[in-house]
């Protein structure tokens, strides 16, 4: 595990504590089963010589503030605390200094009255609202340097897969898709303009070339304003140097960009020798 700072959480113990408790919660699990889960997945940090003070640090504090802080966790985290001041984890005086002005502001705050009770919304499994099969369509509406010239035109992608994955929150499993991208210049009237589009190849390799995308999302509202539903396809075809592999898309500004590139790729591949 790594620790690159004298912070509560500039380690990845503290840092994992804190998202995986918090994730339990936001999978519908109760304070007690989620407690119990994280110290019994965490067993090994909590008996190391050196995670410990991570674990119960980043544990206590989390709960601390969430308003869950049960008196056992407290009790250890205080001893621990006066425990690091000397651990020989921090080899030099200026960085057992620094480490312990960050203890002093844990114990301070450990030891006053606990915030109120924070109540975690149970995230609910996302969905993303599309089936296999189906082809959607929106405009590349903003200008992307060194793509200007595809300023007004229309990218595709088919729903090759849907599948369910842990994204948003870990034990939550939401909806994935694996899609293929095109791009057209003209305004797609018909699934039949996959026939004439030009497919996007994302990367090219020696020992595939990547087409397929995850899109993944925790919102609709990334999404272009004017995806639109074309219609249902039974199938495309897959080049034969299709890699299996595929990247994360998101509808960032850099993910468009990507289809633009992805785009020039193909033609190069098209062009004959």
């Amino acid at each position: 595990m790594g620790t690159w700072g004298v912070g509560i959480y500039q380690n990845d113990i503290s840092a994992d504590v804190k998202e995986d408790y918090i994730a339990k919660l936001k999978s519908g699990k109760s304070d007690e089963v989620a407690l119990k889960e994280i110290l019994s997945e965490y067993q090994e940090d909590m008996e190391d010589i050196d995670c410990k003070y991570d674990f119960y640090f980043g544990l206590a504090d989390t709960l601390w503030k969430k308003g869950r802080l049960t008196e056992k966790i407290k009790t250890i985290a205080l001893q621990l605390i006066e425990e690091d001041r000397i651990s020989q984890r921090w080899q030099t005086e200026r960085i057992r200094y620094e480490r312990s002005k960050v203890l002093d502001k844990l114990k301070v705050q450990l030891e006053e009255t606990m915030p109120e009770y924070k109540k975690i919304p149970v995230h609910k499994p996302y969905v993303l609202g599309w089936e296999e099969g189906d082809v959607y369509f929106f405009q590349i509406k903003e200008k992307i340097e060194s793509y200007e010239k595809y300023l007004g035109w229309y990218a595709l992608f088919y729903v090759n897969k849907i599948y369910l994955r842990d994204w948003n929150v870990n034990g939550v499993a939401d909806e994935v898709a694996d899609v293929y991208f095109f791009l057209t210049k003209d305004k797609p009237e018909s699934i039949d303009v996959l026939r004439t589009s030009k497919r996007v190849c994302f990367h090219i390799g020696k020992t595939g070339n990547r087409y397929k995308m995850h899109i993944y999302e925790s919102s609709r509202r990334n999404r272009p304003k004017d995806l639109t539903l074309l219609g249902k396809c039974d199938g495309i075809h897959y080049p034969l140097n299709n890699s299996s592999k595929g990247g994360h898309f998101c509808w960032s500004r850099v993910d468009i960009r990507e289809i633009l590139y992805g785009y020039e790729n193909q033609l190069k591949l098209d062009k004959p020798f």
